[in-house]
This record gives C-alpha cells, sequence and structure tokens, in this order.
C-alpha cells in the first residue's frame, strides 16, 4: 500500500498546485451558484433546478466553502482530496483482488487524463467516484465474508455515490451480475443492498423528475444514439484520445488473453454494465450521452493494466510507457488550450453597458453565469436604444441566428464587437 499511498499523495500535491490555473467552465459555476453564500436548506431547495444533481457533493463542497472561505482553489479543494483518496482506493482494490503490484494500477489510474481534469474540477464526479470504488471494496469483502456488517457498509457506500451522483450506482448491478456466477446466497446480499440503496434515493428522484425534466426541455438538451456514439466514448473514455484508449484496449486484451482469475469477469462487468445503463438511463430520460457518465469504468481499466503488466512485462511495460506519454501531453494540452472565461467576458460586458443598459444573453439562462462574476449584469432595462448582445460559448449556431435577426428586426444596427472569454459581445444601437 506504500506505493498507492505515494501515488495519491504526489497526486494531490500537484492536483492542488494546478487547481488555480484553469478559469471556471460553466458547469462549475452552476454548481458554485448553489453552493457559495446559500444555507442548507436553500440549497436543497432550488438544487432539482439542475437536471440530474443529487445533494451529497454539493454539501461536501457547500461545507468546505464555509469552512475556509471563497476562491477558485478552495473550490476545487474538494474534487482533489477524492480523485487522491480514489487513487488509493484502486490499490487497495488492487489487492483485494490478488494483484502482486497494486500500486502499478493505482499508477495508470492516476495517468489517465479524466483523472487530472475531474480532481482539479469543482464538480462532483471525483467524489461519486471515490464512493463507487469503495463500494466495490465492499462488494468484494462481502463475498469474501458474507457478514451482515460487510452487508450494511456496502449499501452505505452504494447510498453516498447514488446521492452523489445517480449514475454512480450502476457499478451495483455489475456486482449483482458477477456475484451470480460465483454464490446465489451472496448475490441475493448484494441485490438487497442495491436494492435499499436505490430505494432510500426515491423520496428525491420523485421530488425532482417533473423538475428536471423540465429544465432538460428547456435547456434543448435531447438523446441522440449514432454511429458516432460508441467512438466518442471510446475516444474519451479516460480522455487520452484514440491512441491512448487505443493502448488501453490492448492491454485489457493481453490481460484476458491467458486463463484469467475470476475476478477479470467482475471487472469486465464493471465496464460494461455501467455503459450500457448509462445510455439507458439518457434514452428514458432524453439527456443527452456524456463520458463523464461513465468515469466508473476507469478503475477496471486501470486494473486491467496492471494485470497487463504482471502477465506480459515485456510487451506491456512498453505500451504502458508510451500510454504515459500519450496521457501527459493530452493533459498538457488540455490545460494550456484557450478555453471560455466567464469572468473575463462578465467584465466585458459591464463595460459595455455603461453606454448600454440593456442586455440581452444567447442562451438566456446563462445570463446568470455571467452574473456570478458581476452581479450587476443580473438585471438589466431592456428594451433601450442601445443594447448590448452576449452570444456565449455554448449558443448554437440557430440561437445566434435569432438573436441577431429579432434585432434586426426591431430597427437596431451592430455597431461593434468583440470575442472576449470565447464569448462574442457586441453594440447595437436604433
Amino acid at each position: 500500500m506504500r506505493g498507492g499511498l505515494l501515488t495519491a499523495t504526489v497526486f494531490l500535491l500537484a492536483a492542488i498546485a494546478i487547481s488555480g490555473v484553469l478559469p471556471l467552465w460553466l458547469d462549475e459555476i452552476i454548481q458554485l451558484r448553489e453552493t457559495r453564500n446559500t444555507t442548507p436548506a436553500q440549497l436543497l431547495a432550488s438544487l432539482p433546478r439542475q437536471p440530474g444533481a443529487a445533494p451529497l457533493g454539493y454539501m461536501v463542497q457547500q461545507t468546505m466553502l464555509q469552512a475556509t472561505g471563497y476562491s477558485i482553489r478552495r473550490a476545487r479543494v474538494p474534487g482533489a482530496l477524492f480523485m487522491a483518496g480514489s487513487i488509493l482506493l484502486v490499490a487497495v482494490l488492487g489487492a483485494e483482488l490478488g494483484l502482486a503490484t497494486p500500486w502499478f494500477a493505482a499508477a495508470v489510474f492516476a495517468l489517465f487524463p479524466f483523472t487530472l481534469r475531474y480532481g482539479t474540477e469543482s464538480r462532483i464526479y471525483s467524489q461519486a467516484l471515490f464512493f463507487s470504488i469503495l463500494a466495490t471494496i465492499l462488494f468484494v469483502r462481502l463475498m469474501k465474508t458474507p457478514r451482515r456488517l460487510n452487508v450494511v457498509l456496502y449499501c452505505l457506500a452504494l447510498m453516498a455515490a447514488i446521492y452523489t451522483q445517480p449514475y454512480a450506482v450502476f457499478v451495483g448491478p455489475a456486482h449483482v451480475a458477477w456475484a451470480l456466477f460465483q454464490d446465489r446466497k451472496s448475490a441475493a446480499r448484494a441485490a438487497f443492498a442495491v436494492a435499499v440503496a436505490t430505494a432510500t434515493f426515491l423520496p428525491w428522484y420523485l421530488a425532482a423528475r417533473a423538475i428536471w425534466s423540465s429544465g432538460i426541455t428547456g435547456a434543448g438538451l435531447h438523446f441522440v444514439l449514432s454511429p458516432k456514439t460508441p467512438l466518442m466514448l471510446f475516444r474519451e473514455v479516460a480522455g487520452a484520445g484514440y491512441w491512448g484508449s487505443g493502448l488501453l484496449l490492448i492491454l485489457c486484451i493481453l490481460a484476458l488473453a491467458r486463463p484469467t482469475r475470476s475476478f477479470s469477469l467482475l471487472l469486465s462487468l464493471l465496464i460494461a454494465i455501467p455503459i450500457v445503463l448509462a445510455i439507458t438511463a439518457d434514452a428514458v430520460s432524453g439527456y443527452f450521452v456524456a463520458t463523464r457518465q461513465i468515469i466508473w469504468v476507469l478503475p477496471s481499466l486501470a486494473i486491467f493494466a496492471a494485470l497487463a503488466i504482471e502477465r506480459t512485462p515485456r510487451i506491456a511495460l512498453p505500451l504502458v510507457a508510451l500510454f504515459a506519454a500519450i496521457s501527459l501531453w493530452q493533459s498538457f494540452h488540455y490545460f494550456t488550450q484557450p478555453r471560455e472565461n466567464w469572468e473575463i467576458a462578465a467584465n466585458t460586458i459591464a463595460d459595455e453597458l455603461k453606454q448600454a443598459p440593456c442586455l440581452i444573453v444567447v442562451p438566456p439562462e446563462q445570463q446568470l453565469s455571467y452574473a456570478y462574476f458581476r452581479h450587476e449584469l443580473a438585471h438589466t432595462q431592456c428594451p433601450a436604444p442601445k443594447t448590448v448582445l452576449a452570444i456565449t460559448p455554448y449558443a448554437t449556431a440557430a440561437q445566434r441566428e435569432a438573436a441577431v435577426a429579432a434585432l434586426t428586426a426591431q430597427g437596431y444596427t451592430r455597431q461593434s464587437g468583440t470575442e472576449s472569454g470565447k464569448s462574442q459581445v457586441s453594440l447595437f444601437t436604433r
């Protein structure tokens, strides 16, 4: 475990150091609007407005900000802590499954570009991942020692996972499916724990379901499944692009090529079932497919890579070294490429509003994201002879054209325009 602990510590230090590099992006701002300067009661009342949101991750961040005060880096500290904890838990899981060098799995997991990305964001995914890995560890222990305490602990870990991010509970059906091949009584215990954890989430789901559906429809989101979807998931599964995912696939094949241990089936199910269930849930809810919804598969991929190193080191080690180089390059590219900066854009808009009292934001629901940095942007006086049009990085081409056409029809003429923080800010007069 020393290797796993060292890997987690190095990652934590690096993540905290890097966490202040990038500006907040849209989803972070949306979450921080809920957690910053609010009470727990206010948070629970307003949270259902965010489709698919569950309270535990938001409450952890809210508690952190109340204890330390606000800054971008402090808002991202919980993400770094939970991701470092996830790295350590991957080593623990590898040891539980009998790996000779479980810290290899932790090291590969730490290399994933998605690990660093979600470990340096003020979002809930690293926390949900932490509890999903913990649930898998407790499940393996339950299979080894089927005591009531292990059932209870396993159920509690699943509850924490689902109350952080609902899709995290999809590891539970994978556990039950594997247990059916091992021991029917243990499978029944695991199924009971999954059922109880899911049932405890039903009150929140039933209370928020209608609001979630309305929010998805209002935002113009919709489910799309095309031949490109598997390619997108394959390319982005670890954040390493096609080359990195291809190397991971080869490592998985090397791990499975020789007579395998029983846990190889468990790892395979922990990859396949959450992907199928996530896509199914998106189809039912009408939400779009996103790779973050299957982040729970990363520990299994890392353990497969470690198993390949143990079984075929002459082949696997060069592949892992190449994968490490690709992952480091992808992470460097992610943290250095130009990206949206809502604070810079908000300052530009505020300057323009000194000569034009009316602000129109496209799409309109994202006006509050600018107002997060400049509170005066939350309320403007429209219509007016001079109008500022702010088009966010998330506006569609149709939304852009419709906004300009509407202003033109009202007799407005574009006087000036600039790009600021990936937002298009223009001044119209009539």
